[in-house]
C-alpha cells in the first residue's frame, strides 16, 4: 500500500469509498439472527461510526481516526472505542427515511449507489445504523450529521460476551468541529492512520478478572495498540473496536498490516463496574 495516501486530503476518502464498495456486508443475515434468536435471548443490534478527518500533527498533516475513551459512568468504562450505540428501533428508523430524501446531502452522496447498496434489504440496514451510528455520535461528541460524508460500510462485529451485534459505517468528518462531551465520554482521542502500521506500536493484552479469589486468573490474551496520551501516560485499544479498526485497515492495504509485536505484555483487570458502570 502507498502509505502516502494518508497524507492526501482528497485522495484518500476516494481510495477507502472504492475499497469498501467492493465488500460484501452480512447485515442482513446477522439482522434476522437477531430479530429470530430464540436460543440467544435479549441479543441486541448496534451502530457504530468509525470517524475519519484529515489533521495538522507533528509530523505533517495526515487522516486520523477520532475515537472516544468512556467513562466511568457507562458499561465498559475506560475503554477505547468509536461514537454510536443501541439501535433505537422506532426513532431509528423513522430518521432513515428521511436519509433516503437526500435530506443531508453529503450522507446521501454516490455512496448509496456502490454496490453495497444493490440489495434493498442491505441498503435499509445500512441507513437505519448509519442513523443509529450518527445520532449517537451527535449525543456524545456533539457531531453535525451535516458535517458527515458517507464513505463505506464494514462488515458486523459480535460481541458474544454482551450478547451485541456491532454493525459498523465509516465516515469522513469534512471539517473540524468543537467536541461537545456527554457524560457518557471521558476525552476524544485522535489517531493517526499511520499509527497501526507500526508493529512496535501493539502489545499483547492479558484480560484478568477481579471476581476471583485468585487476582492472577487470566481469562484470555488478545493482541491490542498502545497509544502514548498527552501527559505522558498511555491509552490501550483493544477488543471489539481494535478488530473493526484493523478489519478496516486490511481491507483497504490489502492485508498491509504488521503482525503484533509480542515483545510487550499488558494487563487489564475487569471488575463489576466494567460490565454495570457506575451510574
Amino acid at each position: 500500500m502507498d502509505f502516502s495516501l494518508f497524507s492526501q486530503k482528497d485522495k484518500f476518502p476516494q481510495f477507502v469509498s472504492k475499497k469498501l464498495n467492493s465488500v460484501s456486508l452480512d447485515y442482513k443475515d446477522k439482522h434476522e439472527f437477531i430479530a429470530n434468536s430464540k436460543t440467544v435471548p435479549n441479543q441486541l443490534a448496534a451502530g457504530i461510526v468509525l470517524l475519519i478527518n484529515y489533521r495538522s500533527i507533528q509530523n505533517g498533516s495526515q487522516y486520523v481516526f477520532q475515537l472516544i475513551k468512556r467513562s466511568s459512568t457507562v458499561t465498559q468504562a475506560g475503554d477505547i472505542s468509536c461514537p454510536g450505540g443501541i439501535l433505537h428501533q422506532r426513532l431509528d428508523r423513522i430518521i432513515s427515511h428521511l436519509l433516503k430524501t437526500g435530506i443531508i446531502p453529503n450522507i446521501n452522496g454516490h455512496n448509496f449507489k456502490s454496490s453495497q447498496f444493490r440489495d434493498n434489504k442491505t441498503a435499509s440496514l445500512i441507513r437505519l445504523f448509519l442513523t443509529t451510528a450518527l445520532r449517537e455520535a451527535w449525543e456524545e461528541v456533539g457531531l453535525n450529521p451535516f458535517n458527515v460524508k458517507f464513505l463505506g460500510a464494514l462488515p458486523c462485529y459480535s460481541l458474544s460476551f454482551l450478547a451485541r451485534t456491532i454493525f459498523p459505517v465509516v465516515c469522513l468528518t469534512e471539517k473540524p468541529f468543537q467536541y461537545k462531551l456527554s457524560s457518557e465520554v471521558d476525552k476524544i482521542l485522535e489517531v493517526p492512520v499511520s499509527y497501526f502500521f507500526d508493529h512496535s506500536n501493539y502489545a499483547t493484552l492479558e484480560i484478568k478478572t477481579a471476581a476471583t479469589n485468585d487476582p492472577e486468573h487470566l481469562l484470555y490474551q488478545m493482541p491490542c495498540l498502545v497509544i502514548p496520551d498527552d501527559v505522558g501516560g498511555e491509552e490501550v485499544l483493544w477488543g471489539a473496536t481494535f478488530n473493526i479498526i484493523t478489519n478496516f485497515l486490511r481491507i483497504i492495504s490489502d492485508d498491509g498490516l504488521p503482525a503484533p509485536s509480542s515483545s510487550r505484555t499488558i494487563d487489564k483487570v475487569l471488575t463489576d463496574n466494567y460490565i454495570k458502570g457506575k451510574h
